[in-house]
């Protein structure tokens, strides 16, 4: 049985992995509150989105600077709840802004506790737990991140429903123009104007936050972390690299593509939380409000589902097939979507549900496919987070000047990502194959580094023959 303070850890954990991805994803479903607020176009808020990318590099690489160098000057703890509170404290201001460069800001504190709390939550859970029961609170990280993602657009739904901005004549109408006023002529929420109601969005899990932040000074306080090492951790605990790190060089052919493909696995995820939202209410598509979160909520049911049979297909099928099988059906839904959405648009909810779950696994699973071929656990393991980094910082405002020209485009450009993706894949197979040729040694050289001192023994105990039945004694 853990410790109590070791079960609040936990919990506190989770709970602070779910509100940092809820305020990440929140931003898809608010983009024209967030638009309206700041007087600008839907593509002007989209232009800040590398702030939220450059947030999330920043705060992954803090995270692991501090726990590789500063864990045992530093208490993680303290750091933790400041950063928390700071992030308390930014989004609940969110409904009184009114400049698009204090919306940057935030997406950058945002970014940066995202990035923060990821890296650093699962350099704690493989530092504090066993290897057996880590691989299983890792997955549990995970899934909290997805109902971060799920409660977004079910919290934010019925609000955006009494948001001023529903009760327009004409949906989007400020879309292809600045919003500068209401449709009832008020501006933003300035002085003497009423609440706009889609703000709580922002203000209820900020009070989560603050809670939590408040939580994790208390924890830092019994020294919780170090206390759950203690008793948790054992001298046998040691989990070895099945492979030696090679030079850049001779990887480089596999961490290009690799780049590449976590580019466009995890910026199109994203790129269709985000995005799914105003291309349902604004295109051709006609959703309602609520119609249009529920279509978010349904993409994050999907991911969440994906993310579980991931567990399921890992422990049975090759994970080279479960790439392909996810790249393929991500590629596929978005043409069918293409295709058949202008004459039936009930097949956004169709396709919503699928490319959630065939996107939600792809990165968990292009890691224990690459950690077969190389060793992904050191120094080349920044190039997940790199990559998605990149991929959220251009997809997003690139979307965001499409839908500009048509609403629909984005999703033109999801399809052309997807696409993208599946020759990602083909190229780290190629690569892996040369290099798997280039490596191969013969079978008796393997042998003879594998086992050198039974080699020496045998060699000692029985002389070696020579071709013409001479015997060799080393003489």
């Amino acid at each position: 049985m853990w410790p109590i303070y070791t079960i609040v850890l936990l919990i506190a954990m989770l709970v602070l992995r779910c509100a940092t991805t809820y305020y990440r994803v929140i931003l898809g479903p608010t983009l024209l509150y967030l638009a309206h607020l700041v007087h600008q176009e839907v593509q002007d808020i989209t232009f800040t989105y590398p702030a939220l990318g450059g947030g999330t590099m920043l705060g992954s690489l803090v995270a692991s600077y501090v726990n590789r160098n500063l864990k045992q000057k530093l208490n993680g703890l303290y750091l933790q709840a400041a950063l928390t509170l700071i992030l308390s404290g930014t989004v609940v201001v969110v409904p009184w802004i009114n400049q698009i460069w204090q919306l940057a800001l935030i997406f950058l504190v945002i970014g940066i506790n995202i990035g923060y709390v990821i890296v650093d939550s699962q350099c704690l859970v493989l530092r504090t737990w066993d290897p057996k029961t880590a691989r299983v609170l890792m997955y549990l990280l995970y899934v909290m991140g997805s109902l971060g993602r799920f409660l977004a657009p079910v919290v934010a739904g019925p609000l955006l429903a009494m948001s001023h901005e529903n009760k327009a004549e004409t949906k989007c109408s400020h879309v292809n123009k600045v919003a500068s006023t209401n449709v009832n002529g008020t501006v933003g929420t300035d002085t003497g104007q009423q609440f706009d109601p889609a703000g709580w969005s922002y203000i209820i899990f900020g009070i989560v936050l603050f809670v939590v932040g408040i939580l994790h000074i208390v924890l830092g306080c019994m020294k919780a972390d170090e206390k759950s090492y203690e008793v948790l951790s054992s001298p046998d605990d040691v989990v070895e690299d099945k492979q030696s790190e090679e030079p850049l060089r001779y990887v480089i052919g596999i961490l290009i593509p690799l780049f590449f493909y976590c580019f466009c696995s995890t910026g199109s995820s994203l790129l269709y939380q985000d995005m799914i939202y105003v291309v349902a209410k604004c295109s051709f598509l006609e959703f309602s409000t609520s119609e249009a979160a529920w279509v978010t909520a349904v993409y994050s049911i999907g991911l969440a589902i994906g993310r579980f049979s991931g567990i399921l297909f890992a422990r049975h099928v090759k994970p080279i097939y479960v790439v392909f099988t996810l790249v393929s059906g991500a590629l596929i839904t978005m043409v069918i979507m293409i295709s058949v959405a202008r004459t039936w648009p009930t097949i956004t909810w169709i396709v919503s549900f699928f490319y959630g779950l065939f996107s939600g696994p792809l990165v968990p699973a292009a890691i224990n496919w690459i950690s077969e071929v190389i060793n992904v656990s050191g120094t080349y393991a920044f190039i997940f987070a790199l990559g998605g980094a990149a991929g959220t910082m251009s997809l997003v405002p690139s979307a965001g000047a499409l839908f500009h020209l048509s609403p629909f485009y984005p999703i033109y450009l999801m399809c052309g990502v997807s696409a993208f993706n599946v020759i990602c894949v083909c190229l780290i197979l190629i690569a892996a194959k040369m290099r798997k040729l280039k490596n191969s040694e013969p079978e008796h050289e393997l042998i003879s580094k594998e086992t050198p001192q039974d080699t020496h023994n045998t060699i000692q105990d029985h002389p070696h023959q020579e071709p013409n039945g001479h015997v060799n004694n080393g003489e």
